[in-house]
């Protein structure tokens, strides 16, 4: 696995070429702003893109889903709890409705979905125990978690989802939707905090 990562848009959002590197095929996760950047990622690592996975419905998440989808001719994956409206889940057109254990195929690679409410109803994480790897939008971040004060938040729902991320492999990387990468082991401390 080659995981490419790209800043997009006013809120940096972490936009992620997930690539399977013997077949050349590639997985977009969060594409939430500058299609023509991620475009030029992919065209430049020559890879075939033909699907794209969201982790939430939020606007930063979500910009360049429509372009993509159209350039790329890319099935796009959503949790269906994600369509709840307002300026992002809105424009999403979904394929696919993702959902618990699903398993998103990328090449020879298999990512499991992880249901992760809290930020909004139906935030997912992708999963890789072989590669010892997780995308987890925007639920845990280095040091912290995504905010549960937004309409269609929710703290319980939050304290739930991270409480099962944290009981993952201390050696798992995580790939979050803003700032940097961190591993499950680094952020343990968060239990603590959420009880």
């Amino acid at each position: 696995m080659i995981i490419h990562t790209i800043k997009v848009g006013a809120m940096a959002t972490n936009c992620y070429l997930v690539e399977d590197e013997a077949t050349k095929k590639a997985l977009v996760i969060d594409p939430g702003d500058d299609a023509d950047k991620i475009l030029k990622a992919i065209s430049e690592n020559k890879l075939i893109a033909d699907q794209i996975l969201i982790t939430h419905g939020h606007y930063d998440h979500v910009e360049a889903v429509i372009p993509l989808k159209a350039a790329l001719r890319a099935a796009v994956m959503i949790s269906q709890s994600d369509l709840f409206g307002g300026k992002g889940a809105d424009i999403v057109q979904p394929d696919i409705f993702i959902k618990e254990n699903d398993r998103v195929k990328v090449g020879d690679l298999v990512l499991t979905v992880i249901e992760c409410p809290g930020h909004t109803p139906g935030g997912v994480s992708l999963y890789s125990k072989e590669e010892k790897v997780i995308f987890t939008g925007d639920t845990l971040f280095a040091r912290t978690w995504g905010r549960t004060d937004l309409p269609y938040s929710s703290e319980e729902a939050m304290k739930t989802s991270l409480k099962k991320l944290l009981s993952l492999p201390p050696d798992t990387r995580v790939y979050p939707g803003h700032g940097r990468s961190t591993t499950i082991g680094e952020e343990q401390g968060l239990l603590a905090e959420i009880e």
